[in-house]
């Protein structure tokens, strides 16, 4: 079962319509959640959602797709991990150092694409960890890694998404 907290892809431009705000949602695994609640901080959740909604926006705004409402684009967010600590993180142990703390970070994401009959088109797939700590984000964002797996997750959406155009 998941546990789907929806935002729209649409509703973080302002260019996009109404009616594709309505059409698009980003999920959270169940099992992701149970660990951004027992580990990292259960507004976390929300920060990543953003994060996919607005590196999905952007991608679709850049490739002049922004405010089409032919296709349906449902994203389930399963696996995220920090590559520096949360917040909460950071205030359940004080040992842990924002800056020197560092972890190997990165997301699994997955999307369906469905036309507006609701017919899957198609899916993807898309995970990125950083597999040593040299290739850790230099960034300080506690979600560096995952951002960096949420944009490229966005670009092969759009990309799957071009395929599938009337």
């Amino acid at each position: 079962m998941r546990c789907i907290l929806s935002l729209t892809l649409a509703a973080a431009f302002t260019l996009a319509t109404a009616a594709a705000a309505e059409r698009d949602a980003v999920a959270i695994a169940e099992s992701l959640q149970k660990a951004l609640t027992a580990y990292y901080g259960s507004g976390e959740g929300t920060v990543l959602q953003r994060a996919v909604t607005d590196s999905l926006a952007r991608a679709l705004k850049h490739a002049g797709l922004a405010s089409r409402a032919d296709l349906h684009i449902e994203v389930l967010l399963s696996d995220a991990r920090p590559s520096h600590p949360t917040r909460h993180q950071l205030s359940e142990n004080p040992s842990l150092d924002y800056v020197r703390s560092i972890s190997l970070g990165g997301a699994t994401l997955s999307a369906v694409l469905r036309d507006t009959n609701g017919k899957e088109l198609e899916r993807v797939s898309f995970d990125r960890y950083a597999t040593a700590l040299s290739e850790v984000s230099p960034s300080l964002d506690a979600w560096a890694d995952a951002r960096l797996a949420i944009d490229r997750f966005a670009d092969q959406v759009v990309k799957a998404y071009r395929r599938h155009l009337t």
